[in-house]
C-alpha cells in the first residue's frame, strides 16, 4: 500500500469560508464534496482505497463501517448535511467546533485555532490530564473544540448534530475455541495487518525496543517486505537503564541493520516545545519528545515507519495486574466500596489522581463516573477483557495513536501501528481472558502466535519498558533549571495550580515525593502546550463576552 495514498484534512466546514492553503483540502461543493486523510485502508472486500473516488463509492454504498485502516473523513450528502467519520481504532484524528459560520473541522486543534476558533482554556479538562497523563474522550483543553471519537460518525443536518457508531467492539466468544486455534488465527491476522501497512517497494523502518511487540513487528516485516528493513532504537546514555542488548539480539536474529539514536537531556530540552506543540492534546509521557526525535531520524532513510504499539492494551500488559488484584481483594478497609474499580483504574496510570485536591483550584470533575459504563460493560464477562476494551478506547486512541499520528506527521514520516489493526483488536476482544494473562504469563496468546519467529529469550522475559531518566536529569543543573523556570515562572502564574504544590515538586528538600520525575514531566508538557498552542493562537480578548459552553464535557 503506497504511502502516497495519505491525504490530510486541514480545515473545512459546512458554511465556513476558510481559506485554502497549499496542501489543504476544503469542502467546496459542487466541485469537492468529500475530503479526507487516509492510509493503508481496505474496504470490506479487501480492496485498497487509494483515491477520493474510492471513498465516495464506499460512502454511497453505506459500507464505511467495514473499512479497515487509518482514516478521517468529511463529506456533504446530496441533501446538504455535513458528515464526519473517524476510523474504528483512532489511528487518525479529527476535531470540530461550532462557529457562527457553521461547524468547522480539522485534523488538529492548531488548525482549528488558526481558522479562527477562539482559544479559551477549558480548565475542567486539566484534572483529567493530571489523572491520566492525557485527555480521553471528546473533551479537549480548548472550550468549544471537541474530538471525534474512534469509530464515530457525526451528522449535522439543519443545525442539529447527531452521533452514531461505525464500529463497536465485538463481545467475548460465548463458546471459546482451543488455545492453539486462537493463536493460529491470530498469526494470520498479524501477518495481514503488517502486510497492509507495508509500501509497495522501498525501505521500511521499524522502531525497536527489544520487547515482544516491536520484535514481532520487525520479524514479520522482514519476512513479508520485498525491500530493505531497518531497526531503530533509542538510548539515553550508558548510565541510563535500557534494553539495547535485547534489541540488538532481535535485529541480529532478523538479519537487519540496527541503528541507535542517542539522546541527552540537552537534546530533549532543545526539541521539547516543537514536540509538545505538535500535539492536539498534551500528553505527559516522557517518551513523547524522544519519539519525535526518533521519527525525525528514521524519516531520513525510510518514509514508512512501523512500530509495536498496541500489544499492551490489546493483550494484557503488566499494567493490568494492579487492577486485577483490586478486583480479587476489593477496596481497602478505609475506602468506600462504591467506585473502587474506577479509582483503581485512575491510580493505575500512576500520575496525580490522588493529589488533585491539593494540586488544582478547579473541581476535579466526575472522573470516576465517566469510567463506570466501561468497567461494567456486559459484552465482556471478565475484567481483563473490559480493560482491553477500555485501554484501546482511552489510552490507545487518545494517547498512543494520537502521539504516533501527530508526531510522525510533524516529522514527515508515515507511522503505522499493525498491532492496533482493527482485525487485531477484534480478535483480542473476542478471546477468553486466560489467553492474555495465563497464570503469570502476560500476552500468552501473542507469544504463542509468534513463537517460531521471535527468540525465546524475548518471549519469556519480563517486560521492563523504555525509561527516560528524568529523575537522573533533575540532579543536573541544566534540566533542573529548565524545570524550575518552566513550572514556577511559566505555569504557576496561570493560576491553575496551588503554588505550594508546584514548589513541593521542583524544590522537594530531603524527602522528594514519589514519582517526582514523572509528575514534573507532566507539568512541563502542560506548560509547553499552553504556551505554544493556546497562547500561540493569539486568542481574542473576551471584552465581557462569555465563551461558548463546551458541548461535550464527558468522554
Amino acid at each position: 500500500m503506497s504511502a502516497e495514498s495519505a491525504r490530510r484534512i486541514v480545515v473545512g466546514g459546512a458554511g465556513s469560508h476558510a481559506a485554502a492553503a497549499q496542501g489543504v483540502d476544503v469542502l467546496d461543493p459542487p466541485a469537492t464534496t468529500l475530503v479526507g486523510e487516509w492510509d493503508a485502508c481496505t474496504d470490506g472486500s479487501g480492496r485498497h482505497l487509494l483515491k477520493r473516488s474510492d471513498w465516495e463509492a464506499v460512502v454511497r454504498s453505506g459500507e464505511l463501517g467495514a473499512v479497515t485502516g487509518a482514516f478521517a473523513l468529511a463529506w456533504l450528502d446530496p441533501g446538504g448535511a455535513l458528515h464526519l467519520a473517524r476510523d474504528a481504532i483512532g489511528e487518525r484524528s479529527l476535531f470540530y467546533a461550532s462557529t457562527p459560520e457553521g461547524l468547522t473541522f480539522a485534523s488538529t486543534v492548531r488548525d482549528l485555532l488558526a481558522a479562527g476558533v477562539p482559544a479559551y482554556l477549558d480548565t475542567g479538562a486539566v484534572s483529567a490530564y493530571l489523572a491520566y497523563g492525557y485527555i480521553p474522550g471528546r473533551r479537549t483543553l480548548v472550550e468549544g473544540i471537541s474530538e471525534l471519537l474512534p469509530g464515530e460518525h457525526v451528522e449535522v443536518r439543519d443545525g442539529e448534530l447527531r452521533r452514531g457508531r461505525l464500529w463497536s467492539g465485538p463481545p467475548e466468544d460465548a463458546a471459546p475455541d482451543t488455545d492453539r486455534r486462537y493463536s493460529e488465527e491470530l498469526r494470520g491476522i498479524l501477518e495481514r495487518a503488517v502486510t497492509r501497512r507495508l509500501p509497495d517497494d522501498g525501505p521500511v523502518a521499524v522502531t525497536l525496543s527489544g520487547g515482544i511487540d516491536s520484535s514481532l513487528v520487525l520479524a514479520l516485516a522482514g519476512r513479508l517486505h520485498i525491500g530493505d528493513v531497518t531497526a531503530h532504537s533509542l538510548s539515553f546514555g550508558r548510565t541510563a537503564p535500557n534494553e539495547l542488548a535485547y534489541a540488538r539480539l532481535v535485529a541480529l536474529h532478523c538479519g537487519v541493520d540496527h541503528h541507535i539514536v542517542d539522546l541527552s537531556a540537552k537534546r530533549v530540552i532543545e526539541g521539547f516545545d516543537a514536540s509538545i506543540g505538535a500535539l492536539s492534546k498534551p500528553i505527559g509521557e516522557p517518551l513523547t519528545v524522544a519519539n519525535t526525535l526518533l521519527f525525525e531520524r528514521t524519516a531520513s532513510s525510510a518514509r514508512v515507519v512501523l512500530n509495536g504499539e498496541g500489544g499492551d492494551p490489546c493483550f494484557g500488559g503488566p499494567k493490568n495486574v494492579p487492577m486485577l488484584l483490586r478486583e480479587i481483594y476489593g477496596p481497602g478497609a478505609l475506602e468506600q466500596p462504591e467506585g473502587h474499580l474506577e479509582r483503581s483504574y485512575l491510580r493505575a496510570h500512576r500520575k496525580c489522581f490522588d493529589e488533585l485536591a491539593r494540586a488544582v483550584d478547579t473541581p476535579p470533575g466526575e472522573l470516576e463516573a465517566e469510567l463506570f459504563d466501561h468497567l461494567h460493560d456486559e459484552r465482556w464477562p471478565t475484567l481483563v477483557n473490559r480493560l482491553t476494551a477500555l485501554n484501546v478506547t482511552f489510552k490507545g486512541a487518545h494517547h498512543i495513536l494520537a502521539k504516533v499520528d501527530h508526531l510522525s506527521r510533524a516529522s514527515g514520516a508515515v507511522a503505522r501501528s499493525p498491532l492496533f489493526d482493527r482485525d487485531v483488536v477484534d480478535a483480542a476482544l473476542r478471546m477468553p481472558a486466560q489467553l492474555k494473562l495465563n497464570g503469570r504469563v502476560e500476552k500468552y496468546v501473542l507469544k504463542q502466535a509468534v513463537e517460531d519467529i521471535v527468540p525465546r529469550l524475548i518471549r519469556d522475559r519480563r517486560k521492563s519498558g523504555m525509561r527516560v531518566p528524568v529523575e537522573a536529569w533533575l540532579t543536573g543543573r541544566r534540566f533542573d533549571r529548565f524545570a524550575r523556570e518552566r513550572i514556577l515562572d511559566g505555569l504557576a502564574p496561570r493560576g491553575l495550580f496551588r503554588r505550594d504544590y508546584l514548589e513541593s515538586l521542583v524544590r522537594p528538600g530531603e524527602h522528594p515525593p514519589p514519582r517526582r520525575g514523572a509528575k514534573i514531566w507532566l507539568l512541563l508538557s502542560l506548560e509547553a502546550w499552553l504556551r505554544v498552542v493556546l497562547d500561540g493562537a493569539r486568542p481574542l480578548p473576551r471584552n465581557g463576552h462569555q465563551p461558548p459552553t463546551h458541548p461535550d464535557s464527558r468522554p
